[in-house]
């Protein structure tokens, strides 16, 4: 099957990546999507904004729209907010959450492999990129450095004790 590029309007087969920006869903291929990538990560984002509370802000009180490429999602509406600060942290709810449980046991067990000397290798669910835990890297990563997808998903805790 065949496919045009939302970027280069070029065609091109096999699957392409799903970008979302302005609640308008396109496919590119892979060359775009990967300029289209490094172009968002250079924008400045509304998560650097001390208003900044999950998917909404503090002083507008406005849900805001996430733009998604690929597995990566971005608050752009920074590029033009008057409000944007970075001076005075907001008191967000993401950030007064304490660990969970599962999450404490996972550090316990990342913490007890750095003691010992230990490194794990596992594998982005998402793009495959290896990432290390243990005495190289001794604190969890909740998105892939490589392709930002979310690592949450993957349980480290059973990991970790499949290999102990």
């Amino acid at each position: 099957m065949r496919f045009e590029c939302g970027g280069c309007k070029k065609s091109f087969s096999g699957s392409g990546l799903t970008v979302n920006v302005n609640n308008n869903e396109q496919m590119y291929c892979a060359d775009c999507y990967w300029k289209l990538q490094k172009q968002y990560d250079q924008k400045k984002t509304c998560e650097d904004c001390s208003f900044f509370d999950e998917e909404s802000c503090q002083k507008t009180g406005k849900t805001l729209a996430p733009a998604k490429v690929g597995y990566a999602t971005y608050f752009i509406e920074a590029e033009n907010c008057k409000n944007f600060s970075t001076e005075k942290k907001g008191t967000s709810k993401k950030k007064e959450k304490e660990l969970t449980e599962p999450q404490k046991e996972t550090a316990a067990l990342v913490k007890k492999l750095a003691d010992k000397g230990q490194t794990l290798t596992y594998y982005c669910c998402h793009c495959g990129a290896p990432i290390k835990i243990g005495a190289k890297s001794p604190e969890m990563q909740s998105t892939c450095p490589k392709c930002k997808g979310d690592l949450e998903i993957v349980n480290l805790s059973k990991f970790i004790k499949q290999h102990q």
